[in-house]
């Protein structure tokens, strides 16, 4: 997948995070390499990651169902 840097400052900005401009380059390659292999792992595994709960329940101060 290619990114530009502004899509990733973009990106980060969302969250809150400033990436300083030395690392900008390399953080951008890693997103993108990450981005990838999502696609990757989506296209082999998507209906089997489409039956499974994407996160597990999370319940305040330790209490269960």
């Amino acid at each position: 997948m290619k990114l530009t840097r502004d899509q990733v400052k973009a990106l980060a900005a969302a969250v809150d995070l400033e990436i300083p401009d030395k690392d900008l380059d390399n953080v951008t390659i890693r997103v993108a390499s990450l981005l990838t292999a999502m696609v990757a792992i989506e296209a082999e595994l998507g209906e089997q990651m489409n039956a499974v709960e994407p996160l597990p329940p999370v319940f305040p101060h330790g209490e269960t169902i």
